[in-house]
């Protein structure tokens, strides 16, 4: 078998199977939520860029986003776990292969990089600079890119996580005086000599890993499903996928919330409901993420009736997540042995999610509060808890997810 011709046929099997979620994704409601929310972004976008203060720090704010997109650098080699012990006789001549992981994996996180600055391209232009600078700009983000992907990879040989995490660190630093000479338009001659320096260090010392230690196939294995769990766990909230493994955290320190989503009347499914939300399948990570992120762009919105709008919004994106914990459980026979009452699982569905739904919908009202008009933050705290209720009664159970 040609390495090359491995390659091909382990991306057309994803993009293959990945195409037939993406088509339910697509045929959801999901996008008109995405629509809805570009359409508000777009009109208000101008009007917020206008009433920035000067000293906004926008310089800073670049710096963060890039240093993200930058320096984590995950190469996708679409290996299995059955290749540790078929692939592993055939590692000399796979050179090819992983050739063809790094180029494929570095267009991809190109195409992320400028999709990025040409998001944020209107406050470039109104702070940082237009025209050449933008385009140097984003040159000097894909050398940068391509450079922590190539350091990036030879990391992975390496076999503890500490190592690969000082590296990491080490690249970090790197980054971001790169990133903050760049936004801050220190002068090209700066941003060359870190370059230059960047590349040095590549080839005298991050090279050199590849040369003395091999590859390290659990870890890369480990980082590939990684990465297709993240998708699985998106397409998920759309349509069953079989492929999805239960993914734990022991998260023991958040043990006293379980109480608090159950209540007094504890029954099976509402006590494995609310453990599985603190600890499976990062539940918890994306409900306060769509909490953090719904916050964040109702204080960036001119106060007005559309805050009111987007908080419903959000709070049907927040539903929608929730309701793929009902079927947590489908694969798993031990839970039909404990004894419950016929709707014991509708009814703690019910109440997990009107919880969480209320603390979502107080939390950001919360935040017009502090930040908006009084009148507007009172009807969103009316309109969020009607909504709970007729999402956690009624909207949760109506969606059924589709088959692939």
């Amino acid at each position: 078998m040609k390495a090359q011709q491995l390659w091909q046929e382990r991306v057309q099997t994803y993009w293959s199977e990945a195409g037939r979620y993406l088509k339910l994704i697509g045929n959801s409601g999901f996008l008109f939520t995405v629509y809805f929310l570009f359409i508000v972004g777009s009109y208000y976008y101008q009007q917020i860029l206008e009433q920035l203060p000067e000293q906004f720090p926008t310089v800073e704010l670049f710096t963060v986003v890039f240093l993200f997109i930058i320096t984590r650098s995950r190469v996708r080699t679409f290996v299995k776990e059955a290749d540790m012990v078929f692939l592993l006789p055939f590692e000399a001549k796979m050179g090819d292969y992983f050739r063809s992981a790094i180029r494929y994996s570095f267009f991809i996180q190109v195409g992320i990089i400028a999709l990025a600055l040409l998001l944020l391209g209107p406050l470039f232009v109104l702070r940082i600079g237009t025209g050449t600078v933008f385009w140097s700009t984003l040159a000097v983000l894909v050398i940068a890119k391509l450079w922590n992907l190539l350091s990036s990879w030879e990391e992975q040989r390496l076999q503890s996580k500490q190592e690969r995490a000082s590296h990491l660190l080490l690249r970090t630093l790197v980054n971001v005086v790169l990133l903050y000479l760049l936004f801050s338009q220190a002068g090209i001659m700066f941003v060359g000599i870190m370059l230059l320096l960047m590349f040095a260090l590549y080839f005298l010392y991050w090279k050199k890993l590849g040369q003395t230690y091999s590859l390290k196939w659990n870890h890369l294995i480990q980082v590939e499903e990684s990465m297709v769990m993240f998708f699985y766990r998106i397409a998920n909230a759309f349509t069953d996928v079989p492929q999805l493994r239960n993914q734990v955290r022991e998260r023991t320190y958040l043990s006293w919330i379980i109480p608090i989503l159950t209540g007094k009347h504890q029954s099976v499914y509402s006590y494995l409901m609310s453990r599985s939300f603190i600890r499976a399948n990062d539940y918890l990570g994306i409900y306060v993420r769509l909490v953090l992120v719904g916050a964040f762009i109702l204080y960036i919105l001119p106060t007005g009736w559309i805050q009111v709008a987007v908080l419903l919004v959000f709070m049907h994106m927040i539903m929608m997540q929730i309701s793929t914990i009902w079927y947590h459980y489908d694969m798993n026979m031990w839970v039909d042995i404990y004894p419950d009452e016929p709707e014991g699982q509708k009814k703690a569905l019910t109440l997990l999610s009107l919880k969480l739904l209320m603390f979502a919908a107080v939390l950001q009202s919360i935040v017009l509060f502090v930040f908006g008009d009084a009148v507007i933050a009172s009807v969103g705290l009316a309109a969020g808890l009607v909504f709970a209720y007729l999402g956690s009664s009624t909207f949760i159970h109506r969606r059924k997810k589709q088959a692939v």
